[in-house]
């Protein structure tokens, strides 16, 4: 019974090694080849390295100019993530609350604006933000990711604010509560792993971003940190060491916002935004 019960589960265990194997290889090569010169990382590229030191973080630092960048991309992605998850969650308050005739079609624009790829629509973008006098500015490139952040963030808040029973601000109401006093002392704490969801996805896709920057950002100064990477990169030679480097330092920030936020995502997959 046990043999039979363990061949059962043993697909499901390959998929899940192989899958690790996937996700861990490229760390494991990230991690180690912030500690190698190029020399090492062409001759044996998942090897360890001959000496552990921290030259290829300095080298990254200093020549890149890593705080700058690093800065551009904090003020942005913050300020892309406050916006998405404010804007996101008033839009999605009245069409799931309500029953308003063109809700469904609203709706269904913003799953529109899901599905189409905003890349295709770049030279009308780019055209606009120019006409906004914001071109090579970082709040035109806020604006930008707050736009295309929005559909996304308002499908999922919608879902989850449909699932509060109506009671809750019924009973707001009768206390005097006006409509923005219940969205965000009632509704919003009540759909919280909403908004963890909508911020950590809102904040690994503006931070990782390099089209828009490389589109919309000209001067060094407003770079993000992936233009600032990427300008490192050179024609005839390259130091991959501290291109890891810098790498492994942006990779920080990220994985930093999602293991403080990894309770509230994993609550808002497992209940669909039930009420426990």
């Amino acid at each position: 019974m046990k043999l039979a019960a363990f061949l059962k589960t043993l697909p499901g265990w390959v998929v899940l090694l192989l899958w690790a194997i996937a996700v861990g290889l490229p760390l494991y090569a990230l991690v180690v080849s912030c500690f190698k010169s190029t020399a090492e990382i062409y001759a044996d590229p998942l090897g360890l390295p001959a000496r552990w030191g921290p030259d290829n973080f300095i080298t990254a630092w200093t020549a890149l100019n890593l705080g700058r960048g690093l800065i551009n991309s904090l003020v942005v992605t913050v300020c892309a993530v406050v916006a998405t998850v404010l804007v996101s969650a008033m839009a999605a308050y009245p069409l799931s609350r309500y029953d308003l005739k063109w809700g469904p079609w609203m709706l269904l624009l913003f799953l529109a604006g899901i599905m189409l790829p905003i890349r295709l629509a770049s030279v009308e973008l780019f055209n606009l933000v120019k006409a906004f006098g914001l071109i090579d500015s970082l709040f035109g490139l806020i604006l930008v990711y707050i736009a295309i952040r929005i559909p996304f963030a308002v499908f999922i808040f919608a879902n989850f604010m449909r699932t509060l029973p109506r009671e809750l601000e019924e009973a707001a109401r009768i206390d005097g509560a006006g409509e923005v006093r219940i969205l965000f002392q009632v509704i919003l704490p009540m759909v919280w792993p909403a908004a963890a969801i909508v911020a950590i996805f809102t904040a690994i896709a503006v931070w990782n971003d390099f089209f828009f920057p490389l589109i919309f950002i000209f001067s060094d100064e407003n770079k993000t940190i992936p233009l600032t990477i990427a300008s490192f990169i050179g024609q005839f030679r390259t130091d991959w060491g501290s291109i890891f480097a810098s790498l492994a330092i942006s990779l920080a920030p990220v994985l930093a916002m999602y293991l403080l936020m990894a309770r509230q995502i994993r609550e808002g997959i497992g209940t669909t935004g039930a009420v426990k």
